[in-house]
């Protein structure tokens, strides 16, 4: 991504959406002006949510605290230490919060968003113009067959308190 405004050029968005990947999240999670934005972006957005591992900035502020959200399978621990419910869903709405699990899952929020925003023909002329019509070859996430991919989410969940301390004290610290 690369931004075309500053945080100061934008401080009420309607909607704020969080990306999310690996490195990037953990830096952002640690980085103030970004929890700060965060922190009072969502406070006045019509909408406020996240993408993948997005949703571990968005609750590093505490604002999924009590609140049910998705994020990548492999980081769901993390993001139960900021005191979100984990939900194994594509995505999922919690008032004016909204999370996907994923990249592919998404691109199911946000189509789901523009019928909100706008209304489904929008949504589906957005859906058309992406070639967007998921058939995976080999059907839906099989969660209890994850292979290697189990060791690295194991090591992430005993490191989730951890991963989440510092966030934890700048959350206390705002408060």
């Amino acid at each position: 991504m690369v931004p075309t405004h500053t945080f100061e050029e934008v401080p009420h968005p309607s909607v704020l959406l969080v990306p999310g990947d690996r490195a990037s999240t953990f830096a952002a999670m640690g980085n103030e002006a970004i929890r700060s934005y965060v922190r009072s972006a969502a406070e006045t957005a019509e909408v406020a949510g996240s993408i993948c591992t997005g949703a571990l900035i968005v609750a590093s502020v505490g604002l999924l605290e009590g609140r049910q959200a998705a994020t990548h399978w492999v980081y769901y621990k993390i993001l139960e230490q900021f005191g979100a419910k984990y939900v194994r869903k594509r995505w999922v709405e919690d008032g004016k919060f909204i999370s996907s699990a994923g990249v592919t899952a998404g691109i199911d929020m946000a189509l789901h968003l523009a019928a909100r925003l706008t209304d489904e023909e929008i949504a589906r002329r957005v859906q058309r113009s992406l070639a967007y019509d998921p058939h995976p070859p080999f059907g839906g996430m099989d969660y209890d067959h994850l292979g290697a991919m189990s060791a690295v989410r194991a090591g992430l969940s005993l490191a989730a308190p951890v991963i989440a301390a510092k966030p934890k004290r700048m959350i206390r610290q705002n408060r």
